[in-house]
């Protein structure tokens, strides 16, 4: 009986451990199942491989734990198989005790083979106790194996914690890249002010040019006051001065051409500007397309970071604060934003500004026209309409970049808009991690009562093997009860010593096993608090280098921003030091130009000089004609001709001398004039008067007196002749020839246009002037223009 007792003890052993094992395997086929449906859900092939490779080494551990049963049950098989040998044994020495019962020579046999039986119950009962050392053996292992679960479970956390930070660095790294992609766009708007700035400076070096054909026009208009002013033999240079505006107009449209290319370049400009644009919507498009990825590992991360979570309230924490400092960012963006909008209408301003200037410029450059050049400049006025034009479609090639600015503005505001998308998904993301924190921590207390239970069980467990022990005890005493009737007292003092030592043992390995399980679940708790001492540890070091990490980035975002202005600021510098060289070039150039006109200039106006210095030279020739033909008159008509051309030269001299007092400011001109005709007469003033001379002069008084300002005809002619009585006679006779006055006026100094002309060929042209006559000779143009030619009664 005791030995069935002892295998219903085993059998209830047994059982115990199928249930824990069960209550493993339950476990793990949940921690598998599990598993499973998070590989089912997970869509990338690196989580599959880790899953895989998980799921192999639970395999492996679930292998190991049943061939361990396996060994098990083989050993228990064995042990029932000596049981039922013992109980054999037993049935076999009941038999013999029931022999030796009836022969009473044989009782100290039958006490022996009593003693040999207590003592087999002793070996037995050893090895129930040596039964329970290994269970409780056991349930120290399954409790290291529970411990090793719970680091396994522990080192998953970490690596999904340290996947989650990754994670959250790789967003990080996207917002900055997001922000520097912003502080791009900031310096393409800058670099698109600036060049609106130069289209400014562009459009007022042309009002320059439009202000210094203004003044060329007026100096064009007094040039036609005075060209109208002189004679038709000027009618060449006003042709000239023709040719001069147009070549100036050719000047104004080449101009006109260098404005068009700069505004295609500036075109060009815009035109990289917004491919750079087009490549930055791509990369936009591609970031997206890697949002809707990160977005997809964040929903296998979800499921993955079930247990994981309660370590991230901090980072969440953090991650708030980085979403406030975002906001904020988001607010300097729009107040950007605003201040971009209000440039806007300063130059949507500026730009109606310049088109009514245009306009204006576009009257009076009409009325100009008109007023100046109404029969003979119409191409000009074509020219000017079409350069209005050029410069009206410059002004819409202006509105054009101001609407692709807008564009541009509404493509950052687009842009935010994202942003703010992206924060809000991330605070969806905080929640959501959030709740699965509360879900992780309801699994975490499931365990917790799991394990309480798994305790419960064992305390059952414990006091069904007490019950077990007791009934064994009980068998046993009953057994030993139907063999004392037939033993002595000796052997009932056996017995209780027995008993008193059996239930000592009992108690004092009762006491180890509480004493060992009270140590196992101190180890535990320990164990525990080691852990989580651990994971705090580690949550601050992880804090820390993230706080080190972001500094670090902003660190590097401020160096690049410096690098970048500095850069932007070395460009500004090379890009004036080329427009400062460009205008040096230009006004170079234009100096070249300008000179080159006036060498022109001066050529033609020397030129002029030269053919007026070729007229004074046949008029002087000519007035030595006609002097050696009043010579050879005067010798016809003998009598002292040297002395009549002395008192003639003299009065003539005189009545000069009355006609040009008005003219004050031109006796230094005509001075040497003078001199020279007096130098070249001189060697004629020899003789006396003669009647001759008298004549002549009245001649002269009279036409000076009656002569009008430009000529006059002269068709009689009078002259006095003496008697021998003392009377003077005035005879007229008809003549054929006419005599024809000069202009006084031809003989002023003569006026060059004022356009591009210098001093000096002003003064060359004053000084080459038509010198007045100063002698009766300038009186006759031609010799056929003598009156006494053709009159042969003139001196009878």
């Amino acid at each position: 009986m005791s030995k069935l007792l002892g295998l219903s003890g085993m059998k209830g052993l047994d059982h115990f451990k199928s249930l824990g094992s069960g209550l493993g395997a339950a476990k793990s086929m949940s921690i598998s199942t599990r598993m499973f449906s998070d590989m089912a859900s997970a869509g990338s092939f690196a989580n599959l491989k880790l899953t895989a490779e998980k799921l192999l080494k639970e395999q492996a551990s679930a292998k190991t734990d049943l061939q361990l049963a396996s060994s098990k049950l083989k050993k228990l098989t064995e042990d029932v198989r000596m049981l039922e040998e013992k109980l054999q044994n037993a049935y076999n020495e009941n038999a013999k005790l029931k022999v030796k019962q009836k022969e009473d020579e044989k009782l100290w046999k039958g006490l022996e083979s009593k003693f040999s039986s207590t003592k087999t119950l002793c070996d037995q009962l050893t090895e129930t106790l040596q039964h329970l050392a290994n269970v409780v053996q056991d349930g120290k292992k399954e409790l290291n194996e529970l411990g090793i679960e719970k680091e396994k479970m522990e080192s998953y956390f970490r690596v999904e914690q340290s996947k989650s930070i990754s994670v959250l660095e790789e967003k990080d790294a996207m917002i900055k890249e997001f922000e520097a992609t912003v502080a791009v766009n900031g310096l393409a708007v800058e670099t698109l002010k600036s060049k609106l700035e130069e289209l400014h400076l562009e459009s007022r070096l042309k009002e320059d040019e439009l202000e210094d054909l203004r003044t060329a026009k007026k100096n064009l208009e007094k040039e036609k006051s005075d060209l109208v002013s002189k004679n038709s033999d000027f009618a060449k240079q006003l042709d000239t001065s023709l040719q001069e505006i147009k070549n100036l107009n050719e000047f104004v449209n080449d101009m006109l051409k260098e404005g068009e290319l700069a505004a295609q370049h500036a075109q060009q400009k815009f035109g990289k500007l917004q491919d750079q644009y087009t490549s930055i919507t791509s990369e936009k498009n591609a970031l997206q397309l890697a949002n809707k990825d990160l977005k997809d590992n964040v929903s296998v991360l979800q499921k993955e970071q079930e247990n994981a979570m309660v370590q991230h309230a901090e980072e969440s924490r953090l991650a708030e604060d980085q979403i406030r400092k975002l906001e904020s960012e988001v607010e300097l963006l729009l107040f950007k934003k605003m201040e971009m909008e209000v440039l806007i209408s300063k130059l949507q301003e500026n730009i109606v500004t310049l088109s009514e200037n245009s306009k204006l410029s576009e009257n009076e450059m009409v009325n100009s026209s008109h007023k100046i050049f109404m029969s003979k400049n119409k191409d000009h006025i074509r020219e000017l309409q079409s350069d209005m034009q050029k410069k009206e479609d410059e002004i819409h090639l202006l509105r054009k970049e101001i609407d692709n600015y807008t564009e541009t503005v509404d493509s950052l505001e687009n842009h935010v808009t994202e942003i703010h998308n992206k924060l809000e998904e991330k605070d969806q993301l905080v929640q959501e991690l959030q709740d699965r924190e509360k879900q992780l921590e309801a699994e975490r207390e499931k365990i917790q009562a799991s394990l309480l239970a798994a305790e419960s069980n064992l305390a059952e467990s414990k006091k069904q093997y007490d019950q077990m022990l007791a009934s064994k005890q009980l068998e046993l005493s009953r057994h030993l009860k139907e063999l004392s009737q037939k033993n002595d007292q000796a052997i009932n003092d056996i017995r209780r010593r027995y008993d008193l030592e059996k239930l000592e043992s009992i108690n004092l390995e009762k006491e180890k096993a509480e004493k060992n399980v009270g140590e196992m679940e101190k180890n535990c708790e320990l164990k525990l608090l080691e852990c989580r001492e651990e994971s705090k540890q580690n949550l601050k070091r992880v804090q820390e280098e993230h706080a080190n990490l972001v500094c670090h980035i902003q660190q590097e975002h401020s160096k690049k921003e410096m690098s970048l202005v500095a850069s932007h600021n070395e460009e500004l510098k090379r890009a004036r030091i080329q427009y400062e060289n460009e205008l040096g070039e230009k006004t170079n150039s234009m100096r070249n130009e300008h000179e080159a006109q006036l060498r022109a200039l001066r050529l033609e106006h020397e030129d002029d000089c030269r053919r007026l210095q070729e007229e004074l030279d046949m008029q002087k020739s000519k007035e030595e004609k006609q002097r050696a033909l009043l010579q050879l008159q005067w010798k016809v008509m003998g009598n002292n001709p040297e002395e009549e051309e002395v008192t003639s030269k003299k009065n003539h001299s005189g009545s000069v001398t009355k006609r040009n007092q008005p003219d004050s400011g031109k006796r230094s001109q005509l001075a040497p004039v003078r001199s020279e005709a007096k130098d070249v007469d001189s060697h004629y003033l020899v003789g006396s008067q003669t009647p001759v001379s008298n004549l002549l002069r009245k001649v002269e008084q009279v036409n000076t007196g009656s002569l009008p300002k430009h000529s006059r005809k002269v068709t009689r002619h009078e002259y006095e002749v003496e008697t021998t009585n003392g009377r003077t006679i005035t005879k007229r006779r008809k003549t054929k020839s006419t005599v024809m006055f000069d202009d006084p006026s031809n003989h002023k100094k003569k006026r060059t246009p004022k356009v591009k002309t210098s001093r000096e060929v002003i003064g060359g042209i004053k000084g080459g002037g038509h010198p007045k006559p100063a002698n009766i000779g300038d009186l006759f143009s031609e010799g056929s223009l003598n009156p006494y030619a053709d009159d042969p009664y003139a001196f009878d």
